[in-house]
């Protein structure tokens, strides 16, 4: 079995082992809590408002039923119909209706002469329902905080328009109760599910995606590119998507929701991101194709290889950046930074570009190489005295392969600031030349057959020069200049050993090697 089934087995496990344990103890919580009128706290709209919230988290809706208004029913009836009227609205505002206990009146006297205080409303048939707490004086004396007794009455109405579907009542009752942070078991473990079925689903559909890509880019190209790269990021994507649609349908609270809705977008963001960034390494590889077959030279695509690689480049540190701020946007406290900054912009601005110089250097750098182009991929370069070619672009640094399979890591800069060699600006095709210093009275005629000879015998010359030349004279001979060219650097430079060393046996073996340079002295008698 593969790891990675195996790590997802043990996650799943140690998921449903504290689901368990987390059950059980809500379980226990649940069953020792008092339901005595001393436990309640009803003193201000907050803490009635919490307290009711609280029982009904803990499926303790007869002490929930304690936080509403039921003075107009009989207390048989209120102590029958009590617990399901505050299940019954604590479900609707638990998934309807958002309440941050934090923005509610914490005072006794709250809500002034009326006495009464809104904490919402929901909308039925286009007619609006009041969540109200009001201050009502109880036959001891003590005025305590309820849930309006209007609201009690529009339970039943907001109960059919936004309470549990059908379906939820078939559920096994084992997994309807008890409620934890206001949502029941079978809740919890569809989301279990929705984890497995968005796993499943994303490999079903990632498999499925790469196999018709590949099968276009097969069909239209005739080569095969590697799409298998991008299998990640779409099982990834896939996952995330099936997952959040099975989790909204099963109606979670609020809270709950709000934080499964932020992991899920925060997850989403970042493997589109993800794909983002291969599809745009798919799509260059493409591109290079279809260049190489519109030109048949692997030269004429040099320039877009080297655009290509560094624009890719450019292009995956901006999808970072846009992902990693919209990841970063969800939070209020990014927000708010955010807006403080855009307030002093000038400042932000000016620090900003000093923190970042050198990335922001580097980018601008990248950018400026791959329009000028003094150097590509696969260029022949000569930099500070090493001979290599271009292997790979980045946004900061050059890596060119040197003869011997050594590396030279070269900071992009040193290509714009700089002078260097490039012997494949304008083509692969090079000249090259050989160097003989000889004696004045050696046979050049021959010498130069000899040349046309190993030119004539050789692959690596590409029929173009080939010829011989004097091209110095001094004390201690002549200086043979041997021209020849050669398709490619590589092959030139295999080319100049091979002619150097045919022209050096031709002269060691004419007359034993008497036209070979010597050395001259000059002997003066001191009689």
């Amino acid at each position: 079995m593969p790891a990675r089934h195996t790590a997802l087995q043990r996650l799943l496990v140690w998921i449903a082992a504290f689901c368990f344990v987390w059950l059980l103890g809500c379980r226990a919580r649940a069953g020792t809590q008092s339901t005595s009128d001393d436990a309640l706290d009803r003193t201000t709209p907050r803490r009635a408002f919490e307290g009711f919230r609280s029982a009904a988290s803990d499926g303790d809706y007869e002490r929930a039923a304690k936080y509403l208004d039921l003075r107009a029913m009989s207390k048989a009836k209120a102590d029958s119909q009590g617990p399901e009227l505050a299940r019954d609205l604590a479900y609707v505002i638990e998934r309807r209706l958002p309440i941050d206990p934090s923005t509610i009146a914490d005072s006794p006297d709250a809500g002034g002469t009326s006495a009464t205080v809104t904490l919402g409303s929901l909308y039925v048939d286009e007619e609006p329902i009041y969540v109200n707490l009001t201050h009502v004086k109880f036959a001891d004396g003590v005025s305590r905080w309820l849930v309006a007794k209007s609201t009690v009455n529009e339970v039943p109405q907001l109960e059919d328009a936004f309470g549990p579907k059908p379906w939820e009542d078939k559920i096994p009752r084992a997994l309807r109760s008890p409620y934890v942070l206001g949502n029941a078991p079978w809740q919890w473990v569809g989301l279990v599910v929705a984890t497995i079925a968005g796993l499943a689903l994303g490999r079903v559909a990632s498999a499925l995606a790469v196999w018709l890509a590949t099968a276009l880019i097969k069909r239209w190209r005739r080569r095969r590119v590697d799409t298998k790269r991008a299998v990640p990021a779409v099982h990834a994507i896939v996952a995330v998507v099936v997952f959040r649609v099975i989790s909204r349908a099963l109606a979670l609270t609020v809270e709950v929701d709000d934080f499964v809705s932020r992991v899920t977008a925060t997850l989403l963001v970042l493997f589109v991101a993800w794909l983002l960034m291969r599809s745009l390494g798919i799509t260059a590889a493409v591109l290079e194709e279809i260049t190489l077959e519109a030109n048949k030279d692997e030269h004429a695509s040099r320039g877009l290889r080297t655009q290509l690689t560094l624009l890719q480049r450019i292009a995956s540190i901006v999808v970072g950046v846009l992902a990693l701020a919209a990841v970063a946007l969800q939070f209020q406290v990014v927000r708010n930074v955010g807006t403080s900054l855009l307030a002093s912009a000038g400042v932000a601005g000016i620090v900003l570009g000093l923190a970042a110089q050198k990335s922001l250097g580097a980018i601008i750098a990248g950018i400026q190489l791959s329009l000028a182009q003094p150097v590509r991929i696969g260029d022949t370069v000569v930099v500070d005295g090493h001979v290599g070619e271009v292997e790979e672009l980045h946004l900061t640094y050059v890596v060119v392969k040197l003869f011997d399979e050594r590396r030279l890591i070269v900071p992009i800069g040193k290509f714009l600031d700089n002078s260097f060699e490039n012997w494949t600006r304008h083509g692969s095709d090079l000249r090259g030349e050989v160097l003989l210093t000889v004696d004045y009275k050696a046979p050049i005629d021959r010498v130069r057959a000899e040349l046309e000879a190993a030119c004539k015998e050789s692959k690596l010359w590409d029929k173009r020069v080939c010829e011989l030349r004097v091209s110095d004279a001094t004390d201690r001979g002549i200086v043979l200049r041997a021209l020849i060219s050669a398709a490619h650097a590589d092959e030139l430079l295999e080319l100049r050993y091979v002619v150097r060393e045919r022209l050096v046996k031709l002269l060691a073996s004419i007359d034993d090697g008497r036209y070979l340079v010597r050395g001259r002295s000059e002997v003066t008698s001191s009689a």
